[in-house]
């Protein structure tokens, strides 16, 4: 049994990569029940399974009901932001609602919901805008916390964040690839912040059409955009992100993988701290991981380039991100 805790904040096990369907196509076997025995394995206690828009949370709500150490969130993620607008909003915004409000202890979050303006081909920016002003609603009336998203849009983005921050019970800032700066004013909010690899390693390309990225959660690097092409970013791509890593109190700090996007790769610049690898092959076979399919189970490696960035003991950190996220997210354990 692992000596390690952890909760992956930002999981898409929804992702048809972990039932083996790539672009619509059956490729291998589904391996979903391998993918978590292998997480489990390595210490992952709860998994928090990422909504991207309406149909999204319903679907992690529903694998999330399968399983009892699976969760979920429930919101609208800024680049789908248009699907308000395409019948009726307030209906739109009020089954989120219903869908939060009758399910909690499943659902443990509102989110993703934030800006991203770095892919405003995919939604204006005055529809980013109003409707993540809008999604404060949900967590003003369900008392459930945020997980967030900001992507080159930090400005309004605080901007917002302030308006509206006794409106909700907190959150943390998800796959968070900002400055310093950035940083210590989302903590002086008393929000969270994200890594994975996609805060290490920015302009991934994926075949979906939906983004998440980490604030307050590390988040190495990241590819996960449904819909439409996707540009991903990774919290710990570059020596940069790394300082900035170093600049965040551990109290403050989340950690997730984003998989089946994101994973940590040879050019990254925290790769050279990782220890730990799992047998991987280029062509799916039956027990070993997938090359360029991120897994949960790797969120060990984040803990290592986390550790070793901010020279912090492994286990004591991954204690202190583990009681972070059970503080903000599921309080009543």
């Amino acid at each position: 049994m692992s000596r390690f805790k952890f909760i992956d904040i930002g999981i898409n096990l929804t992702d048809p990569m972990f039932r083996g369907i790539y672009r619509g196509v059956q490729k291998h076997q589904d391996d979903l029940q391998d993918v978590i025995g292998r997480a489990v394995e390595i210490g992952v206690k709860k998994f928090m399974i990422t909504g991207g828009n309406l149909q999204d949370s319903k679907d992690a709500l529903h694998l999330a009901q399968t399983n009892g150490m699976f969760f979920s969130t429930v919101g609208c993620h800024p680049t789908r932001c248009g699907e308000f607008e395409k019948n009726n909003p307030d209906l739109y915004l009020k089954e989120l609602l219903n869908l939060a409000e009758n399910n909690k202890g499943k659902v443990v979050a509102i989110g993703e919901c934030g800006l991203d303006f770095d892919r405003l081909q995919f939604c204006p920016k005055d529809t980013q805008l109003k409707y993540f002003e809008k999604q404060f609603e949900l967590s003003e009336q369900t008392k459930l916390p945020m997980f967030l998203h900001c992507r080159n849009s930090h400005a309004e983005f605080l901007d917002i964040m302030k308006r509206n921050r006794d409106r909700c019970v907190g959150g943390v800032v998800h796959s968070f690839d900002g400055t310093k700066e950035a940083a210590a004013a989302l903590i002086d909010l008393d929000l969270y912040i994200g890594f994975n690899a996609l805060c290490i390693h920015i302009h991934v390309i994926s075949d979906y059409g939906r983004t998440v990225y980490s604030v307050t959660v590390i988040h190495l690097c990241s590819q996960r955009n449904r819909g439409s092409k996707k540009l991903g970013n990774s919290s710990l791509k570059t020596e940069a992100n790394l300082e900035v890593l170093k600049s965040i109190p551990s109290e403050k700090l989340m950690i997730e993988t984003d998989a089946p996007w994101c994973g940590v790769k040879s050019t990254h610049a925290g790769s050279k701290y990782i220890r730990t690898a799992f047998p991987t092959k280029k062509k799916w076979e039956s027990g070993h991981c997938l090359k360029d399919r991120n897994e949960p189970c790797h969120i060990i490696q984040i803990l290592e380039i986390m550790s070793a960035v901010r020279d912090e003991d492994p286990l004591e950190l991954a204690n202190t991100l583990y009681n972070n996220t059970i503080k903000v997210f599921f309080p009543g354990i």
